[in-house]
């Protein structure tokens, strides 16, 4: 048996998963919505450090420049190139050098170096220009005014200038040479080389290890592709990011769940709290306190006010019902108590639990010494007289019993319920009881007697039949034939009084299965056949199948067969015999009718039913035990039906119905 819960707890539970529910699809759907976002945060970076890294390309220009025109308008330059003083100018170019942040410079005469300070470029004309390692240089060529044989020439490396401090690891700004031809399993090679020709610049995604890029194509004045600038965010800085703002919904996730636990605690309290009350008054009633009435919580719910006016209710209903069944039970001991037989209640375990007045009298005992006590510790059974335990007629006469310690004859019949209880009427022997008693036993065992020797006589009727019929003995085939109908003639007269006894004992049982009432009909004519032929007669049958009835075959074939022996026995030579079945939608009723005398006048229906009587007036001429109608009667009621007897429908005669109800059919 699993472990009980209280309310409390199943509230609890239940509202905190639901809230942990809500949580994980959050966090489900918040994880692709988060990482989105910020895949779209790094795009943003991208351009926007592009667009920066443009503003600064543009400065440096602008500052070499700059430098470069302060050099070229020095005058002491010039006219140090102008006299011929080549050691003064190289100590100027030098001091220049020194206290400017240009890489390299070079003042050339006549297409002469006359002084050179710094690392080379990889090229010395004006413009953008990469050198092996794929560092990007900037150079400005200018010519000295005044002097068109003198110039010089500033080159700078583009260094870290092209991304913001504040930028740090998050983008990577670089600047790079124009691609003519990439691998095609490179991604990032085949984008650039894309930007290079188009010279459209261009946002991507998801590209190896970047998440977000800008690339931009800085063409020359003559539209040629002079570098390619481009800023990347890196996957890791996006798991990190996503990693970041899921922590911090996660950290909202977990104030929210701690919010809804103790909102949840104080809900699941003031809810539990009311039933929890309701549980007490309920056990308080089950315990058998009937006259304290039932508290009503105070509570917001209307649910435990209205359960709490339902036990109330209950409570008072129960109360009466208990005073009444008190009463009820004080009358029903009374009635019990003056019966003369002797009334015991027996459990499934032969323990007694009930005993009548009359009952403690016949054993003399008192109550106290027979409750709880064993049957067979109060009343001994007689062995000798008995019933036999497997007899054939299928009988329980009344037991015989004595009480322990006593020699009073008892006889005990027992009643069984439908649960594990049975109930025992006992009383003292008389001289009737023994008689019926002795003819019961007689009649059953004579009925067992006849039975056995009829059953194999039919056989060897039925053997010596079949070998007559390829033979030419027709007298011998008659006299097979008239031993064979008067056979089956004595067994069905064994059979009815068989059965009258078992229905005058009470102890006639039904089997409760799915029948065909017109198969069973048809099986009845098919056995009374012999003796129908005997007589000249026929057999009109209009038997309709309909659905299966619940009852017990073996007896609902001894009622037609039955019905159609008193048709054949008092209905002349020659004559019909008509079987007809009527369905209707609660019932089905079997009609058999003759060409018979019919009933006298004064026949009643209870004389018609009644066992052993022929006629009211005089015994008829047809032999018979008069047990016949009896038994159609008593099995057809047994089968909650009724036996109708009508008016004839096709000559003068007797018709009889049998009515048996459609309920429980299969």
């Amino acid at each position: 048996m699993s472990t009980r819960r209280r309310l409390s707890q199943l509230l609890l539970a239940s509202h905190m998963g639901l809230t942990l529910l809500f949580a994980l699809l959050l966090l489900t759907t918040g994880v692709g919505t988060v990482r989105s976002a910020v895949v779209g945060q790094a795009r943003t970076e991208a351009e926007r450090a592009l667009s920066e890294a443009r503003t600064r390309l543009q400065e440096w220009q602008r500052e070499l420049t700059v430098t470069a025109d302060l050099l070229a308008e020095q005058p002491t330059l010039g006219f140090y190139l102008d006299r011929g003083q080549i050691t003064k100018a190289r100590d100027l170019v030098e001091d220049f050098h020194g206290t400017s942040d240009v890489d390299y410079l070079r003042v050339q005469w006549d297409g002469r170096t006359l002084a050179e300070e710094g690392l080379k470029p990889p090229a010395f004309e004006t413009g953008l220009s990469f050198d092996e390692r794929g560092a990007a240089w900037r150079i400005v060529q200018r010519t000295l005014p005044g002097e068109p044989r003198a110039s010089i020439v500033l080159a700078e490396q583009l260094g870290a200038r092209l991304t913001a401090p504040s930028q740090g690891a998050l983008v990577e700004v670089r600047l790079e040479p124009p691609i003519e031809a990439a691998d095609a399993t490179d991604p990032w090679k085949k984008v650039l080389r894309s930007v290079s020709e188009s010279g459209e610049p261009v946002t991507v995604e998801d590209i190896g290890a970047t998440a977000a890029a800008r690339i931009v194509s800085l063409r020359a004045s003559d539209g040629s592709s002079r570098a390619l600038l481009s800023a990347r965010v890196g996957k890791d800085w996006v798991q990190r990011r996503t990693i970041e703002w899921l922590a911090a919904f996660g950290g909202s996730i977990l104030a929210t769940f701690a919010l809804a636990l103790g909102l949840a605690v104080l809900l699941a309290a003031r809810i539990a709290r009311p039933f929890a009350q309701l549980a007490a008054e309920a056990e308080r009633l089950g315990g058998g306190d009937l006259t304290t009435p039932v508290t009503r919580p105070e509570t917001f719910l209307s649910e435990p006010v209205a359960l709490a006016g339902s036990l109330e209710e209950m409570r008072v209903q129960v109360a009466v019902l208990t005073a009444t069944e008190r009463r009820q039970r004080e009358e029903l001991d009374a009635i019990l108590n003056g019966v003369d037989e002797g009334i015991v209640g027996i459990d499934a375990d032969g323990q007694i639990h009930y005993a009548n007045r009359q009952f403690l009298e016949l054993i003399g005992r008192r109550h106290e010494e027979v409750l709880g006590e064993q049957l067979d510790n109060v009343i001994l059974p007689i062995a000798s007289l008995q019933p036999a335990d497997a007899s054939p007629s299928g009988l329980t006469p009344p037991e015989r019993y004595v009480p322990a310690g006593g020699s009073r004859s008892l006889t005990v019949r027992r009643l069984r319920d439908s649960g594990q209880r049975t109930v025992l009427v006992v009383r003292e022997e008389n001289a009737v009881e023994a008689a019926r008693a002795m003819r019961d036993r007689i009649l059953a065992n004579l009925s067992h007697e006849f039975q056995t020797p009829l059953s194999a006589q039919i056989a060897s009727i039925e053997l010596l039949r079949d070998h007559l019929r390829s033979g030419s003995d027709q007298v011998a085939m008659r006299l097979a034939d008239a031993q064979f109908r008067g056979t089956m003639r004595l067994s069905q007269l064994v059979e009815n009084l068989l059965e009258s006894v078992r229905i005058e004992s009470g102890e006639m049982r039904l089997r409760r299965q799915p029948v065909d009432l017109a198969e069973v009909a048809s099986e009845a004519i098919e056995l009374m056949q012999p003796l129908i032929d005997q007589r000249d007669q026929r057999v009109v049958a209009n038997i309709q199948s309909g659905p299966l009835i619940t009852g017990d075959a073996p007896r609902l074939l001894s009622v037609v067969v039955n019905l159609l022996a008193n048709a054949n026995k008092f209905a002349p030579d020659q004559t019909a015999i008509w079987v007809s079945t009527e369905w209707r939608d609660e019932t089905v009723t079997l009609w058999v009718e003759d060409e018979g005398p019919g009933l006298p006048p004064a026949y009643s229906v209870r004389d018609l039913f009644a066992p052993f009587r022929r006629s009211p007036e005089e015994e008829p001429t047809q032999r018979g035990t008069g047990l016949g109608l009896a038994i159609v009667h008593a099995v057809v009621a047994a089968h909650g039906g009724e036996v109708r007897v009508d008016a004839p429908v096709q000559r003068g005669g007797t018709r009889i119905g049998v009515v048996l109800p459609l309920r429980g059919s299969t």
